[in-house]
């Protein structure tokens, strides 16, 4: 389903939508149906969508963070201390991570032969939310079939590191305690609208759980994510991506909001020409301070075939401006360990006075295997590259031997950071392999260890 975000805001604020269980597809029903609908609800709503915004930005200036979510007490690899210990998960799937030596940091990997992700698991993003009553962690990624359609999945876990999972449309579960819990499937190509710039591919880029004072219950999930249609870009087809956004009251039942661009996306690929002519893919999001969202992403330079990142700005995360100067992070310099590219920006906020961005980083003597960097900012806008990768692709014979990219890092205690990354393989080049996890070194922000 695709609507206008003014009518949705409106319908979404008023009433409550819900999920009846009998039917895994069942999505929220509002639907705009008139002019006169659009009109009258418009206003109200995108003043209720600033609200969600100032409530969160303002806490983002000083944590890395949404609203509710906190920093994970522990840094052991069973997990955070459980001090609000999370529901222990009974029936379902688990994740078809090895044991062996050679996926020691695999903790989630392809699912099974049939499933919507048999072929390829990659962009982790994955959060940790802890409250009074339960604490849990929730990755939502993007998996292949094995006829390479992509859709966006969900996986939840008590500790971060043992995932449960379903294999097609969401599956709901009884755990232990009694409760519900639904994993799988969640958003898949738009077969609803022909003429939307999603209806042959989707792919997960951020998702933020955003809380505002005008909405009964609390908050919001914004899962920001980039699709494509069967356009032929320079030969390939479905290489034009661009960006999109779904809201959801519980992070499992999705419904698109209609971007100001003709095909439903938040904003276009630059004009001919621009260095990201070609695409915007992967769509991370940094809350930095009361009415600055920033949308940093990657593009692939038509003329040069080179990644680079840049950044698009917004107040109500619905109208965008692509930052002025072009790319924001470029490849680096001639014989750096990221000379022939970078991409997949996640960008975080350390108080008030740095900015930490992880990257895949692309080198010109080894180009085809990625590796994890990060640079470091004042401003946000401006970057310090380090002298060299924080987590470079596994050994060979290992499950990520093909490369490392995708990082997505989740705060730990003690100053450390917990970093999921999507692993590849040389034999499956085009869609990871799965989701491996490093945790920094102490004393050391940004050099990484797998876990064993």
């Amino acid at each position: 389903m695709r609507i206008d975000p003014s009518v949705y805001l409106s319908i979404f604020i008023h009433t409550s939508t819900t999920r009846d269980d009998d039917d895994a597809r069942a999505r929220p029903s509002a639907r705009a149906t008139t002019d006169e609908r659009r009109r009258g609800a418009r206003t109200d709503a995108r003043a209720h969508a600033r609200g969600w915004t100032m409530a969160s930005t303002a806490h983002a200036t000083s944590s890395w963070m949404t609203t509710t979510t906190r920093s994970v007490k522990g840094t052991s690899w069973s997990g955070a201390t459980r001090a609000r210990r999370g529901p222990r998960l009974g029936r379902g799937v688990k994740s078809s991570a090895s044991s062996s030596v050679s996926s020691a940091s695999l903790v989630f990997g392809t699912g099974s032969s049939d499933a919507f992700d048999a072929r390829g698991v990659s962009s982790p993003v994955v959060k940790y939310f802890a409250s009074d009553d339960e604490s849990r962690w929730m990755m939502w990624y993007t998996g292949a079939s094995a006829d390479d359609a992509t859709a966006i999945g969900l996986a939840t876990s008590v500790d971060g590191i043992e995932w449960q999972r379903g294999g097609s449309f969401t599956e709901t579960f009884r755990n232990d305690a009694e409760q519900s819990i639904s994993v799988g499937k969640v958003l898949w190509p738009n077969d609803e609208d022909w003429w939307t710039f999603d209806t042959a591919g989707v792919s997960v880029g951020d998702v933020q759980l955003i809380s505002s004072d005008s909405i009964s219950g609390g908050s919001v999930y914004w899962m920001f994510y980039h699709g494509n249609d069967r356009e032929v870009v320079d030969g390939i087809e479905g290489a034009r991506t661009r960006p999109g956004l779904c809201l959801s009251q519980d992070g499992r039942n999705w419904a698109r909001v209609e971007g100001d661009h003709h095909t439903g996306a938040l904003f276009d690929v630059g004009e001919a020409g621009a260095w990201d002519a070609r695409c915007i893919r992967d769509p991370k999001v940094l809350l930095a301070g009361p009415s600055d969202i920033r949308l940093y992403y990657t593009s692939i330079d038509p003329s040069t075939g080179v990644r680079s990142i840049g950044l698009a700005r917004t107040k109500d995360g619905f109208n965008y401006t692509k930052h002025a100067g072009g790319a924001v992070f470029g490849p680096g310099p001639a014989g750096a360990f990221d000379d022939a590219g970078v991409a997949s920006p996640c960008v975080v906020r350390l108080g008030r006075e740095e900015f930490i961005m992880f990257y895949e980083a692309y080198s010109s003597q080894n180009p085809d295997v990625a590796t994890i960097a990060v640079a470091t900012s004042k401003d946000g806008v401006k970057w310090t590259r380090a002298s060299g990768p924080a987590l470079a692709s596994g050994a060979p014979g290992a499950w990520d031997a093909g490369g490392v990219g995708k990082p997505y890092a989740v705060p730990m205690a003690g100053d450390r950071i917990r970093l999921y990354y999507e692993g590849r393989n040389a034999s499956n080049p085009l869609h990871g392999a799965g989701v491996g996890v490093a945790l920094s070194v102490e004393g050391d922000r940004f050099a990484f260890t797998r876990r064993e």
